[in-house]
């Protein structure tokens, strides 16, 4: 291999990049047509790629293809206290009008047809409720200006929500629903947060390289009658979210305790 050939390979396609020609989350063509296409051997493209991932400028995702990484601006979650206060959620009600109106472009790619099914032991124990209970499940991907940021795996109860089985079109936010036709107010939330690296499987979803780490949530979302007290909470959400971490910011404050100091 000619460390010139593959300078002159890295230099093509970087420029495609910046000129947008590949644009971000655009799966590449592959190995054997770009080789084809330049005149050169797949080793010398093979080489180039690696190349440009090590400039951040692609993702090789195996089995799934070569990807522009996406250089779009973090969402911050997190805020005043160790609980999720980011914009998204405590003001808007949902990432996906948050980003909307910030003018981006959203697209939702559900991974299976929502569906109301038995709670099962599993996301029963993680609703409280009995595993024969049913619930609403949306699973599915969420893309901002073509690049994905989470994968989202939603567990509803189905006694409050189970009318959205089959609306998947996202044009009213959930929160909003549940206090127009439920007279439900969500009011807090709780999250854990496990930092690892993907699966084959969320790796290709998410279009990164199994060497990215990604960002495990599991969120809770508790709501009350709109006239009635804390006494009256319903858990009545439980997610699953998997986010690229490179796509995201996480920022907290709390307190530390006087015997720190001692």
């Amino acid at each position: 291999m000619s460390n010139s050939k593959i300078d002159e390979v890295v230099k093509i396609i970087h420029e495609r990049i910046i000129e947008g020609k590949y644009v971000a989350g655009q799966r590449l063509p592959a190995e054997r047509v770009l080789a084809e296409e330049l005149g050169v051997s797949r080793p010398t493209i093979r080489t180039a790629l690696l190349r440009l991932q090590s400039d951040n400028l692609i993702d090789i995702v195996p089995r799934g293809g070569i990807f522009v990484r996406s250089h779009a601006p973090k969402v911050k979650m997190g805020g005043g206290t160790p609980k999720n206060k980011g914009p998204e959620l405590q003001q808007v009600g949902s990432f996906i009008h948050s980003m909307r109106a910030s003018g981006r472009d959203i697209l939702i790619r559900y991974l299976e047809p929502s569906s109301i099914r038995p709670a099962g032991e599993e996301i029963g124990a993680k609703l409280n409720i009995p595993e024969h209970e049913n619930i609403l499940r949306r699973y599915r991907v969420q893309l901002v200006d073509r690049v994905p940021y989470w994968i989202l795996d939603t567990y509803l109860l189905a006694s409050v929500a189970g009318e959205l089985v089959g609306q998947e079109d996202h044009q009213l936010p959930l929160f909003k629903w549940l206090r127009e036709h439920k007279q439900l107010l969500p009011i807090r939330t709780h999250e854990q947060l496990t930092c690892r690296m993907p699966s084959a499987d969320e790796a290709t979803l998410l279009h990164i390289g199994r060497n990215q780490p990604i960002v495990e949530m599991d969120r809770w979302i508790w709501a009350k009658p709109e006239n009635g007290d804390h006494d009256e909470e319903i858990l009545f959400e439980y997610s699953r979210i998997i986010a690229n971490a490179s796509l995201h910011e996480f920022a907290y404050t709390y307190e530390i305790a006087e015997d720190a100091s001692k």
